[in-house]
């Protein structure tokens, strides 16, 4: 299976060059500046004009399972996709492709390489036109596909690789995925355990609202099983609980503005 950028023309991405044409990276895989270390790339173009790049194609870079394509937040990340590509070099990978508009696909949706999933956006108005693109190979994204290790730069390498030298290094891989041929079933709820590391623990309430019954609380450290979507209210991300005591029931995993989370994969010292 072939690999692509995820933007260009037809003949500038069949030319194998990241990245194609005159399209620039303007912050670069581990980049530091305002929001933290950068995950990505940010891809740019301003010619032939200013603006080139608004509303031109983005393109899934190879085959996979679309996970996640819906708005995320107006106030952090606009819309987002994120493509299950398999596993490649014995670990899993996924491609995420921020701030776009008119988004063409759907979760639990078969992509193949080069075919258009959305177009270049500003985040809703948050920023400049321009793609943010990253690739995850770990299962980092199918459980919280806005996920920003901000100023944690360990967690960050953990997680994310660089898109251009990744991308070169993997032109042709052969790759172990479903046939996009192949009906997919209808996407069930993805779990993950998580550990509680608010300082003083978490609400449990029956709706995903602060004004919602509280009906018990998670202490730090405690683990519990969410689901992967997310719903944002009252100013924070709102995860299901699945299995245990507050089966069905919801937990604030932090704010929207992603300035705090009060769970991770990882328990607390």
């Amino acid at each position: 299976m072939s690999f692509t950028a995820p933007i260009g023309s037809d003949e500038e991405r069949k030319s194998g060059t990241i990245w194609p044409g005159k399209w620039v990276d303007v912050t670069p895989y581990l980049k530091h500046y305002e929001y933290g270390y950068h995950t990505g790339a940010d891809l740019n173009l301003n010619f032939p004009h200013w603006d080139g790049d608004a509303h031109s194609a983005v393109y899934a870079m190879g085959n996979g399972v679309v996970t996640y394509a819906q708005l995320y937040s107006k106030k952090v990340w606009g819309n987002l996709i994120i493509v299950d590509h398999g596993t490649v070099d014995g670990k899993p990978l996924f491609s995420r492709y921020a701030h776009v508009e008119n988004i063409q696909v759907k979760a639990g949706q078969t992509v193949s390489t080069s075919q258009m999933i959305a177009q270049v956006g500003n985040g809703e108005g948050l920023f400049p036109y321009h793609l943010h693109f990253d690739i995850s190979t770990t299962e980092q994204l199918r459980a919280l596909p806005n996920d920003w290790p901000g100023e944690d730069k360990e967690r960050l390498k953990q997680h994310y690789v660089d898109p251009k030298a990744w991308l070169q290094g993997h032109l042709q891989v052969n790759i172990i995925q479903v046939d996009p041929d192949v009906p997919v079933p209808p996407p069930q709820p993805t779990l993950q355990d998580w550990y509680i590391i608010a300082r003083f623990g978490c609400r449990v309430r029956q709706d995903h609202s602060i004004s919602a019954t509280q009906v018990g609380s998670l202490m730090k450290g405690e683990k519990v099983s969410l689901e992967a979507e997310t719903v944002n209210q009252d100013d924070f991300t709102w995860r299901r609980i699945r299995g245990g005591t507050f089966n069905g029931d919801w937990l604030a995993i932090g704010p929207t503005d992603q300035s705090d989370t009060f769970v991770s994969t990882t328990p607390p010292a």
